[in-house]
């Protein structure tokens, strides 16, 4: 009796249809509004898209209130259902953007560990105004669900819509969610290999269903595990033994946040303003030094992290949001390969431990001691991270705490830089200070790209300074030191800056064509103790490679080659013949030593890299 007096509304079937579509549409709009970018840009993005955006990202929403409708739940039951689900979902999205630089991702949902250590970022300001907004979410739902009733269906017709929600969402996923063309024709605003940027011009609901579809690991085509187990049965381990009783370098390894050689390219003048690598010009000169060929372009850190420390190659893996993903478990690795002949193996990182779920994965991958954003309370930021001198403060204390507290052992440390990460558009206006440019180009560059730019030049400056620190404390040490330095990927900036400084000139596909945005440079260092360790006048004198550029993954098996440390592992020691085969890998096509594409050559001169797949594969998937 009460509910008859409150109920005002009664839907018929056409008028709670009409309901679902209106509900939908708002809701779908409200996601790409809750996206963290300007109304304006959205706006934008949908226009240049003719609202084909806008409507793959409703229909799936549509669907859903449809399904939950015809089941029983009424029309205003199921929007505001549905309407839960996907704005918990656009939230998180927003959020873990914000934070982390990286969207919400299918695995994401079964992470609750990764989930938690995003929540404890909040604020608490934060977290309560999400509790209140929750609450009324949920009176409003009830408030609707008791006012506006539906006209109750025929079971069998209820069945049918049911069935055909469910049909017509199985029919339309692959021609719509799963289709490189219509993926290909969405506009994207700023980088557009940048996986943020996709998940925002595209809309979340859309990004997400489009990972679902296509992330996927599979059992590779033809894969032959019992040559993977002939090749690590012939594989020599004496190593092991041999070289526990020498004595070998102590091995400092750094990944420069967004480090590159950009300042070098012939548009930029500094005449009158600081050079930006002007100690790593010099650098280079003592040093090994060349390109790694990295998997991704402004972002995709860990990405890198995998390659060098794994030797397995991320580009091979697409199906997987990042390569980390895929490490549960104790991994061989550089640190446990090092581990084996005596080292000690510390990491660090001035981030926040659940990125990339770090604080597990390089425990799995052998490092015994793990140091995080909770060690630098007190230290201040500069450009929003942890500045430059600071991080490279933490690195020689840890260093020096080694020697004094293991001084028989040689020491792995691997760090990561963090201070000089994106967004770079007034960066460091307040504290660095930096207010104008500071080069000058003759290429015709907007005033917001000249500031984009400006300001990672700026922290690309303090990186140098600080590397030119560390190489002079290293430098007159006692004990043999080498320091291999390198950087992760490009800075993250829009389209525009690189169609400017890194014209596409190059046939599609081509060699030129697949590199010219994902070349890296790193050196590999030796101080006075280490050249008279290995008894040289310069550390090229232990190589014979000219014009060094291979993939990111080479690159922790190529320090061990210079070193001299072999016959620990087969697959570490194979990757040094592979390299000489096949030093840049792609996802579709790889290249040989002479730049020749592997997709025209015959089975048994693609045999390596078949071996190379299939031998990643068993590591990951069946090794352990």
């Amino acid at each position: 009796m009460f509910s008859q007096k409150i109920c005002l509304i009664r839907l018929t079937l056409p008028q709670a249809v009409v309901f679902l579509l209106v509900m939908s549409l708002a809701l779908a709009i409200f996601l790409l509004l809750l996206q963290p970018l300007p109304f304006s840009y959205i706006i934008d993005v949908t226009l240049a898209n003719r609202g084909l955006n806008l409507f793959l990202n409703w229909l799936p929403i549509f669907l859903a209130m449809a399904f939950l409708y015809f089941i029983g739940f009424g029309a205003a039951a199921a929007s505001t259902v549905t309407g839960a689900v996907f704005l918990f979902l656009g939230t998180a999205n927003r959020f873990k953007i914000l934070l982390r630089n990286d969207p919400l991702l299918p695995w994401d949902l079964f992470l609750g560990g990764e989930v938690m250590g995003i929540a404890r970022s909040f604020g608490q300001g934060t977290v309560i105004i999400g509790v209140i907004l929750t609450l009324l979410y949920v009176l409003a739902a009830i408030i609707a669900a008791i006012i506006i009733r539906s006209k109750k269906l025929d079971i069998k017709f209820r069945a049918v819509g049911a069935i055909s929600c469910i049909l017509l969402a199985a029919i339309l996923n692959s021609p719509l969610y799963n289709n490189a063309n219509i993926t290909n024709s969405l506009e994207i605003r700023g980088n557009i290999w940048n996986q943020v940027n996709q998940f925002n011009s595209r809309g979340f609901v859309y990004s997400f269903i489009h990972a679902f579809n296509t992330m996927r690991i599979e059992t590779p085509d033809g894969y032959n595990r019992a040559a993977v187990l002939a090749r690590i049965n012939q594989g020599d381990t004496s190593g092991i033994d041999r070289l526990q009783g020498t004595e070998k370098p102590h091995i400092i390894m750094i990944m420069g946040e967004a480090f590159s050689e950009m300042a070098l390219l012939p548009y930029f003048d500094f005449t009158g303003f600081t050079d930006p690598l002007e100690n790593w010009r010099e650098l280079k000169t003592e040093s090994i030094h060349g390109e790694i060929f990295v998997p991704n372009i402004g972002g995709g850190t860990a990405d890198t992290e995998f390659d060098v420390l794994t030797g397995l190659n991320t580009r091979q893996f697409r199906g997987s949001p990042f390569g980390f993903r895929m490490i549960n478990s104790e991994f061989e690795s550089m640190a446990s390969i090092l581990n084996s002949i005596g080292f000690r193996s510390e990491f660090m990182h001035p981030g926040y431990d659940w990125f990339y779920n770090r604080q597990n994965v390089y425990r799995d991958l052998g490092f015994q001691r793990l140091v995080f954003i909770d060690e630098f309370e007190g230290i201040p930021t500069k450009g929003m991270y942890i500045n430059e001198h600071d991080t490279i403060n933490r690195v020689m204390e840890m260093f020096y705490e080694h020697r004094i507290n293991s001084p028989n052992l040689p020491y792995f440390h691997f760090a990561i830089t963090i201070q000089n990460h994106g967004p770079y558009t007034d960066k460091y206006r307040y504290d660095g200070p930096l207010t104008e440019p500071n080069f000058t180009t003759s290429l015709d560059v907007l005033e917001i790209d000249m500031n984009s730019i400006s300001n990672y030049f700026h922290g690309l400056a303090d990186a140098d300074v600080e590397l030119r620190r560390l190489t002079d404390y290293l430098r007159d040490l006692e004990e043999p030191v080498v320091l291999v330095y390198f950087g992760d990927h490009l800075p993250a900036f829009n389209r525009r800056i690189y169609d400017i400084f890194y014209p596409d000139i190059y046939e599609p596909g081509s060699f030129e064509d697949l590199t010219r945005l994902f070349r890296l440079p790193f050196i590999i260092w030796f101080n006075d103790a280490a050249k008279e360790l290995y008894e040289i006048n310069h550390p090229l004198d232990l190589v014979d490679d000219e014009n060094i550029l291979f993939s990111s993954s080479f690159l922790g098996a190529y320090v061990l080659e210079v070193l001299g440390i072999r016959n620990i592992s087969p697959f570490w020691d194979f990757l040094k013949e592979f390299r000489h085969q096949f030093p840049i890998i792609t996802e579709v096509k790889s290249f040989d030593y002479n730049r020749h594409s592997s997709l025209y050559m015959t089975d048994n001169e693609r045999a390596p890299l078949i071996l190379y797949r299939d031998w990643s594969y068993f590591r990951l998937f069946e090794e352990r």
